[in-house]
């Protein structure tokens, strides 16, 4: 699988110790990568593969243990330095300033300069050839917050890749891509691994670490499991070392009862992103969106709860009211919105996780709510967090301070409390792990068999096919194509590619 390459390795992480406090985070863990190699890491959030890589970065000093590069010992005491030293990182949570431009991100502590001053002009013209490698053709001029989640994800990607890196880490790089830019990421790593970059790929997508890696190492609870070649790796031994269990059926089965009443209608809906839009939502379903970047899945999640409203079109709900003309609204009537960025549009992190799960009961509360019910709703929420199984050292510490999927379990935790009669559900398990997925699809699925209507809005098209009982496909802002529980992921992808390709050409 692998270009050629000599046996010395490019990179080796030898007994990385690190320690937080009284908690041991990395107990002697070491690996290593060689030129031309991709070596894929797996395990659970909080194993702490963020962490080793950060050491690796120059984030955090190792407690115990060394690394070297081409066979010489290196110590960071800053990133800059592990920069100098040819390490780039694609960091699983964006880092990217908002008000900056897209050029003005991808170079940051490193803008080319004439005469002592920045040379916009140079940094403009680099920064788009970086993101044309990538297979993105985003203004560099744009400004970082005004791109959506995947847009984003190019820049960091087109960001590390700018530096010319010996080694480069990928930390869920796909987590926000649809399958097309998943593709050019793939194509890019092929490129990379014939020019000798050494790559380190952290992934929760199995499909991916199988087909791209020729080492995979699994760490568990700070500790490495194993390093496996992977011809010699399946799927099952994999998970079964992350989490410590058999992986027997992933997704939870078909809903037992055909569909109940109707609980949402759309007819010809439509607004400056959507058009002709017509879906039916059914009490005891789940009900997939599937589509490439800017189809419109998530702007039709957004005009549903009335986040960017329909303004053509009739919407019929279960209480007789039209679309809803607010988020406020339609939480209040009984729709529940979990975002595709949960970091910027669901959680204030730096409150408590028992402050996040109980936000949307404290916002929607009566006047005249007192501490006998404020205990009460205290009490319903820690009960939730227990059950949605959060992982945390104190119900009042730091959302922030938890991984991607208790975080993610928190905001479905906020939304089991006001037990919603839709609940429309955006990347529900992106950048996060296989046990706390299989725990939020089974949530989905048992919150569907009581009676409730669920839309699921991913770019993960193994997801909706998994988990949904029907599939609506995308394209250019219109469902384009309906299609049943177990249809294929070469379906689904044609669907969206074809119709994406045939409107949008040009006349």
């Amino acid at each position: 699988m692998s270009a050629p390459h000599d046996n010395a390795p490019r990179l080796e992480m030898r007994a990385i110790r690190k320690v937080f406090g009284a908690v041991t985070v990395l107990r002697e863990v070491s690996l290593q990568c060689r030129a031309g190699q991709v070596h894929a890491i797996c395990g659970e959030n909080g194993a702490g593969k963020s962490t080793l890589m950060k050491v690796l970065g120059g984030i955090h000093a190792p407690d115990g243990g060394e690394i070297r590069i081409d066979g010489q010992a290196v110590r960071f005491g800053h990133p800059s330095e592990a920069r100098r030293a040819g390490i780039a990182i694609i960091h699983q949570e964006l880092a990217l300033l908002p008000h900056r431009t897209v050029a003005q991100n991808i170079f940051l502590g490193h803008e080319p300069a004439r005469w002592g001053v920045i040379d916009t002009q140079a940094m403009n013209a680099g920064a788009e050839a970086a993101l044309r490698r990538v297979g993105c053709h985003i203004d560099p001029r744009t400004e970082c917050g005004r791109l959506s989640v995947a847009e984003q994800q190019m820049v960091e990607i087109a960001k590390a890749v700018s530096l010319d890196a010996r080694i480069l880490v990928l930390d869920e790089p796909t987590a926000a891509l649809d399958d097309v830019e998943s593709q050019k990421l793939f194509d890019l790593i092929a490129e990379l691994r014939r020019a000798g970059v050494a790559m380190l790929y952290i992934s929760h997508r199995m499909a991916e670490v199988m087909a791209l890696a020729d080492d995979i190492s699994v760490i568990k609870d700070g500790q490495l499991m194993a390093t496996l070649p992977a011809a010699e790796a399946t799927v099952d031994r994999i998970v079964r070392l992350m989490v410590g269990r058999e992986l027997s059926d992933f997704y939870p089965p078909a809903a037992a009862q055909p569909p109940g009443a109707e609980v949402l209608a759309v007819e010809q809906g439509g607004n400056d992103r959507l058009h002709g839009i017509d879906l039916r939502l059914h009490a005891g379903e789940i009900v997939g969106v599937a589509g490439l970047e800017a189809s419109g899945k998530v702007e039709l999640a957004r005009a549903l709860y009335g986040e960017r409203r329909f303004t053509r079109g009739t919407v019929r709900a279960w209480d007789g009211k039209g679309a809803a003309r607010s988020p406020r609204e339609a939480a209040r009537r009984g729709i529940g919105y979990l975002p595709d960025d949960r970091k910027r549009e669901g959680l204030g992190l730096q409150q408590s996780l028992r402050d996040n799960a109980a936000l949307t009961l404290r916002a929607l509360a009566g006047p005249f709510a007192g501490a006998a019910s404020a205990q009460r709703a205290r009490s319903r929420i820690d009960a939730l967090l227990n059950k949605v199984e959060v992982r945390a050292a104190d119900f009042e510490m730091p959302v922030g301070a938890l991984s991607g999927g208790n975080q993610q379990k928190v905001i479905v935790a906020r939304w089991m409390a006001r037990e919603p009669r839709l609940w429309i559900v955006c990347e529900p398990t992106r950048g996060i792990d296989v046990g706390a997925k299989a725990t939020i699809y089974r949530l989905l699925r048992d919150y569907a068999d009581a009676g409730g209507a669920v839309l699921v809005v991913s770019s993960d098209v193994a997801e909706i096919i998994g988990l949904c009982d029907r599939i609506c496909v995308m394209a250019l802002g219109r469902i384009v194509a309906q299609l049943p529980r177990g249809a294929s992921e070469e379906a689904v992808i044609a669907q969206a590619v074809r119709h994406d390709v045939a409107e949008g050409a040009p006349a």
